[in-house]
């Protein structure tokens, strides 16, 4: 398991978009080492499918928790 940081993910997702499926795999090794082929297409895969995240919602959301306990 690992955390995938913006950078990486819109990197990856642009040498999925444009290039294919191992460009993306290596450009994921750029960032993280996976030695396994098959674990590193679907680690690219799946970040590719990502949606980039809408920074105006995640504002939105944050403003709205409450703190304190949960009940």
């Amino acid at each position: 398991m690992f955390c995938v940081s913006n950078e990486a993910a819109t990197a990856i997702r642009e040498a999925y978009l444009d290039k294919g499926e191992w460009p993306a795999v290596a450009e994921l090794r750029r960032f993280y080492r996976i030695d396994d082929n098959a674990a590193a297409l679907t680690c690219a895969r799946t970040i590719a499918s990502w949606a980039p995240i809408d920074t105006a919602a995640m504002k939105a959301l944050r403003k709205g928790r409450t703190r304190g306990r949960n009940v």
